[in-house]
């Protein structure tokens, strides 16, 4: 593999089998020789950032595959060098490099990066809450085994969440990123996806807009356990049946997206070893910490606790 550049410092450096599994987000992973890569993550709340330089592997979730934290996500990837080839939902496309692809991570797909002609494959991923995407009118199903040739402004903007991702903005620029208004920079990646996926998206009709709204003020105030689908439904000036019949039309809850958030938020938050579960389930809007871990239990299988230690276990830096 070639050398990194020096916005490749902060990255993991991963050899062999054993490194291998670090990079297995909820799938099985094979190497056609001896594994090298190098593994950058971030995090801009609920979206996950990662980006992925390796040597040629192939990805697998199969339909026995337990539901896991990454099933509630959308992969969106970007191939900087290389090419991803993926089969899922019956549709087999190609990405080659400046091309965009999806994956729905909840249910089963094959993807594989081959370098080609390059040192190594280059991708980055980002990975988007279903619920969040749903509520905003776009059908992440629609989007999973897909690839597409991107826009020139859809490139610059998942350029900027790679150099996000691998540090290549100084301390300074971190500190002023971290500030960035996470509903900004989704709002940005759905728009990006409207303009470039046309098979994900619909006119937008007004219940649509009235979710739209709705994402927007969870996502800002999700942290205030007062926050709930009444609270919501005042805020916006519509009755409660309104603002219930809105998600209902998509097979959604007001309270299930507020608790999703609220999940993802804690997801994100247990990756720091620091932080006590009294401090995440305060910050991310629960009352108490039983009622925190009984939900996280209920969405992804393990307490809290089990899920910092597998995060430590697996090393998913910032994860």
């Amino acid at each position: 593999m070639d050398r990194p550049g020096p916005a490749d410092d902060r990255g993991v450096i991963l050899r062999g089998s054993r490194d291998l599994q670090r990079v297995a987000f909820g799938c099985h992973l094979r190497a056609k020789e001896d594994f090298a890569a190098t593994l950058w993550t971030s995090s801009t709340g609920s979206v996950l950032v990662a980006r992925l330089r390796s040597s040629d592997i192939t990805a697998e979730r199969g339909t026995r595959t337990a539901p896991d934290h990454y099933s509630h996500y959308l992969q969106l990837g970007l191939v900087l060098t290389g090419r991803a080839t993926l089969e899922q939902r019956g549709h087999r496309s190609t990405a080659v490099a400046g091309e965009a692809f999806a994956l729905c991570l909840d249910s089963p797909y094959r993807a594989a990066l081959t370098r080609r002609d390059n040192p190594s494959t280059d991708v980055l991923n980002l990975y988007l809450p279903v619920d969040s995407l749903t509520a905003w009118g776009l059908d992440a199903a629609a989007a999973g085994g897909r690839s597409w040739p991107l826009s020139r402004a859809a490139v610059s903007a998942l350029m900027f969440a790679r150099d996000i991702a691998c540090g290549a903005t100084s301390p300074g620029h971190l500190r002023i990123v971290a500030r960035i208004d996470e509903i900004m920079f989704r709002a940005a990646v759905v728009a990006l996806l409207e303009r470039d996926l046309a098979d994900a998206t619909r006119e937008l009709t007004a219940e649509d807009v009235l979710r739209r709204r709705a994402a927007d003020f969870i996502d800002r105030n999700f942290a205030d356990p007062a926050v709930n689908p009444d609270a919501v439904a005042v805020r916006l000036h519509v009755s409660r049946r309104t603002l219930f019949r809105a998600f209902e039309l998509q097979g959604m809850s007001v309270g299930r997206l507020i608790r999703s958030r609220r999940l993802a938020a804690a997801a994100s938050a247990l990756g720091d070893g620091t932080r006590s579960l009294r401090d995440i389930a305060d910050s991310c809007g629960f009352r108490t910490v039983d009622q925190f871990s009984r939900a996280f239990r209920a969405k992804y299988g393990v307490t809290p606790a089990a899920y910092r230690t597998a995060r430590r276990r697996d090393a998913m830096a910032g994860w």
